[in-house]
């Protein structure tokens, strides 16, 4: 297979992924100018790897659990203390 035929075959499966490419383009765009060296393109790659399995791990979790992360009724409450002192002593009642 030529490079070019690979090339076609490589864009035409990204244009299948339900991506915006549109978006895509722009947000490429926007990271393309603060990379200069083979190093900074290598940092860039590392870090949109890791952030997407992150974010991808975060949502299998969420979806695992049935609520999101840092949902406030996660089985976390506030101590309520409940007896018959008014005020309460917390030694005895």
């Amino acid at each position: 297979m030529s490079n070019t035929t690979l090339r076609k075959n490589q864009k035409n499966q990204l244009n299948n992924t339900g991506i915006n490419q549109q978006k895509l383009r722009a947000f490429a765009g926007e990271l393309a100018k603060d990379i200069h060296t083979q190093d900074d393109l290598a940092d860039l790659s590392a870090s949109l790897v890791k952030m997407t399995i992150e974010a991808v791990l975060g949502a299998e979790m969420e979806h695992h659990l049935g609520y999101p992360k840092h949902r406030q009724d996660n089985g976390y409450y506030p101590k309520i203390v409940k007896g018959n002192c008014n005020p309460p002593v917390f030694n005895h009642c």
